[in-house]
């Protein structure tokens, strides 16, 4: 009797297939040969499934969404407040493998897409998705007193920023940011919206009252990126 096909995970396994393609090849060294390839099945059967080399790309970029969005929301569904809003910036750095192929995929989509209305598209609407979320986690550490009285899109887009560069040092600089530097800056970033300030989160961690040391610190690694 012939086996029955599925065929969502079928496509589901093509995608992810070009999504390995994409870390070790690059976007622009990504084929569908390769593709085929790397998933094991026939050129033939990828044409079956996606009709052009940006449909499976799109379909590699809604599956990564797919599951940065299930770890965040997992990580940070037994968290409240400033706990969850620093739980969320944590796990979209990629200081481990699977943040970090899915930061590689992610930035490797950006100049592609300023060219692709649709992959375009795709990225604005997830992009909108996340910082409502990360909107949500401000006005909750807002209202539990552990975030200053700022408005939530400015905190938003200052983090959203910061969060990026960030991935960007993780993912061109290994040897100088790891993930203890990474979240060392984060963490100092994230202070700077306490009531108080650095200042304020110095004492409370037991550190020097002024902070000047920690700060001369981050600024010393940042000059010699």
């Amino acid at each position: 009797m012939p086996r029955v096909v599925d065929h969502e995970e079928r496509r589901h396994e093509l995608a992810e297939a070009a999504w390995r393609v994409i870390v070790k090849h690059g976007l622009e060294g990504t084929t569908t040969r390769l593709i085929a390839k790397e998933s094991g099945y026939s050129a033939g059967v990828l044409a079956h499934y996606f009709e052009s080399k940006d449909a499976i790309l799109l379909e590699a970029l809604r599956i990564s969404h797919d599951g940065v969005d299930r770890r965040i929301r997992e990580a940070v569904d037994d968290k409240e407040g400033f706990d969850a809003l620093r739980t969320f910036c944590i796990e979209v750095l990629p200081i481990s493998e699977q943040p970090a192929r899915e930061t590689h995929l992610e930035m490797s989509f950006w100049s592609r897409a300023l060219v692709n209305d649709e992959l375009r598209s795709v990225q604005r609407s997830e992009s909108s998705r996340w910082r409502r979320f990360l909107e949500g986690l401000i006005v909750s550490a807002q209202r539990s007193g552990e975030l200053v009285e700022m408005p939530t899109r400015t905190v938003a887009v200052l983090l959203s920023a910061v969060i990026d560069g960030l991935s960007i040092y993780g993912l061109l600089y290994p040897d100088r940011f790891g993930k203890a530097e990474l979240i060392e800056f984060l963490d100092k970033f994230l202070a700077t919206f306490k009531p108080g300030g650095v200042e304020a989160d110095s004492k409370r961690s037991g550190g020097n009252s002024d902070g000047s040391r920690s700060r001369s610190q981050a600024r010393s690694r940042v000059y010699q990126t």
